[in-house]
């Protein structure tokens, strides 16, 4: 199980609680539950701090809530089904971790919680220096220790403990990331949605890097056109599925990567399996599955990597006229791909449409430059793959400069220049909420 809160949230929530070194203090995480394929996930809804006056028992080692106090913060739980997790300190504590009073308050607790709202419902410790300790409760009284995520411009993992495996083939890359950094990776399950001249890069790194599990989604074969930037193709391979290809680099170079191929577009129907990723790399080349994408990172935390190329080519002289590419990374505390206008309200409508609908305005004008291919170059393609796969690391790892990571990477490929780009989110838009 694991439980999901946006940094800003967190960081606010944490800090309020760990203000007071003399004493307990306390407050409830109410959580909303998603469909993960990977088991239950919980996202973090509201965070709510008991106030001073709310305390009937206040000491270093013992708190009390009020119960009058208790039910009016929980009543929008009842109301709306939600999950809720109290938070409590240890202001003297260095490790987090729950005490026998913990237990005995949790077992008189969580059936009244289960009483009034369907649950998982739970307890979480904090600490200074940022320890988190979350467990969960079902209806019978059974307890499940809780994952607990904080996402934001990092993606920091409270996780329980897990054995420690030393891999000799990450050697030299744990002597810069260090063995928590290489453990981190391990730990992860990523997603790669397009595998074609960019995606299949970024899964070959990614294999490379000793991710634990990645998870592939394209619904096209590999053509002739493909053999010079899809990574690992082979001319055999014409008619092959993608996702096939991808699977195959990464088990012929003997890397312990797990794979999860699903060889369909992108769609609804891949929500829970999407949900259960980490972090997810975005290297469509339409809207439809980047706007999918670009709601799953708000809805679910889940920060999505989002990129491209392109190239404006003059149709007399075959000079190349503009090229460029993007990296892109939104979720929560970043602004959205909307914001950034990379999301088109007219494409969407027009890859909504039937192929006869398609064909029946193209006729009429309407439409101009839909399903044309576009150009393509691997060394390019290698290029802002590789950009992008460092930015995942400065998320998952906080390697270099991850107190302040770019949202937006632009490249100028014709005088090799690369701009960091800001742009505020809109008021209205959810991603600024």
């Amino acid at each position: 199980m694991r439980l999901k809160v946006s940094e800003a949230s967190w960081n606010a929530f944490a800090s309020h609680l760990l203000e007071r070194t003399d004493v307990e203090s306390a407050g409830i995480v109410l959580a909303r539950a998603l469909d993960a394929a990977d088991g239950p996930l919980l996202v973090a809804d509201e965070l709510l701090v008991v106030p001073d006056e709310g305390f009937l028992i206040r000491r270093f080692d013992q708190i009390r809530i009020d119960p009058i106090v208790m039910s009016g913060m929980t009543q929008r739980a009842r109301d709306e089904g939600l999950s809720i997790f109290t938070v409590h300190t240890h202001p003297m504590a260095n490790e987090a971790w729950f005490s026998w009073a913990d237990d005995n308050g949790d077992k008189r607790l969580m059936p009244s919680l289960h009483a009034q709202a369907p649950g998982p419902h739970g307890s979480i410790v904090i600490v200074p220096g940022g320890g988190v300790l979350a467990r969960a409760f079902d209806e019978d009284g059974g307890m499940t220790m809780v994952d607990f995520d904080v996402v934001g411009r990092r993606l920091v993992r409270h996780l329980q403990e897990r054995d420690v495996v030393t891999d000799e083939r990450f050697a030299r890359q744990e002597l810069a990331l260090g063995p928590a950094g290489q453990a981190r990776l391990r730990g992860l399950r990523v997603g790669v949605v397009g595998l074609g001249g960019v995606g299949s890069i970024v899964a070959a790194q990614l294999a490379h890097l000793g991710i634990g599990e990645r998870v592939d989604i394209d619904g096209d074969d590999v053509s002739v056109s493909n053999l010079s930037r899809v990574f690992g193709a082979r001319r055999s391979d014409v008619g092959r599925r993608k996702v096939q290809v991808a699977a195959r680099y990464a088990t012929d170079a003997e890397l312990p990567v797990r794979v999860v191929s699903v060889d369909e577009p992108l769609g609804a129907q891949h929500g829970a399996l999407m949900r259960s990723c980490d972090v997810v790399f975005s290297c469509v080349d339409t809207h439809t599955p980047r706007a999918l994408l670009n709601s799953l990172a708000y809805e679910a935390l889940v920060p999505v990597i989002d990129m491209g190329t392109a190239f404006r080519v003059d149709d007399t002289s075959g000079i190349i006229t503009s090229c460029g590419g993007r990296v892109v990374v939104v979720g929560p505390g970043r602004p959205c791909l909307g914001c950034w206008g990379h999301l088109n309200a007219d494409r969407l409508r027009e890859e909504a449409l039937s192929t006869a609908e398609r064909v029946e305005l193209g006729r009429q004008g309407y439409l101009v430059g839909v399903d044309v291919a576009q150009p393509s170059v691997v060394a390019f393609n290698t290029y802002v793959a590789g950009s992008a796969v460092i930015e995942f690391l400065r998320l998952v790892t906080g390697f270099a400069g991850a107190d302040d990571p770019p949202n937006r990477l632009g490249f100028r490929f014709d005088d090799g220049s690369v701009v960091r780009n800001e742009v505020n989110a809109r008021a209205s838009c959810r991603c600024s909420r």
